[in-house]
């Protein structure tokens, strides 16, 4: 079921951006995003939070999306197409009923010193929070 929502996150990515899934190969095309996340926490509903069988049928998910560029302005232009296409949208999860993602800041427009691109300019990234809880049906 986690492995369903990511997908269904991917696909509301704008059309045309480079998307990388998790890792970043060794020679990326920029500029990217790259969605990455934790593993969400799955419980089971009900007005206390618990269901009477005690199956989880709820799973909470913070996806992270980073926007990497050779230029801060290539980030900024990288993170708001994401967020158009993401932010307070639902994606489609069979199964389940999403609902809408959250965007929320997890890092400034910052220098990537651990990348040296030829001529020796370093690419520059941020990081984008999207909330996700979706209740299965």
């Amino acid at each position: 079921m986690i492995k369903e929502h990511y997908d269904a996150v991917k696909a509301l990515m704008p059309a045309g951006l480079t998307v990388y899934r998790g890792s970043v190969p060794g020679t990326p095309t920029y500029p990217y995003a790259v969605l990455w996340g934790d593993l969400g926490e799955e419980s089971s509903g009900g007005p206390d939070g618990d269901s009477l069988q005690d199956v989880p049928d709820v799973l909470s998910l913070r996806p992270r999306i980073t926007y990497a560029g050779l230029t801060f302005d290539s980030v900024l232009i990288v993170a708001r197409n994401v967020r158009a296409a993401l932010n307070r949208k639902v994606p489609v999860v069979a199964g389940w009923r999403p609902g809408k993602l959250r965007q929320a800041p997890l890092m400034d427009v910052q220098t990537d010193t651990s990348v040296t691109l030829t001529g020796g300019a370093a690419p520059v990234f941020a990081v984008d929070e999207f909330s996700l809880v979706s209740t299965k049906l």
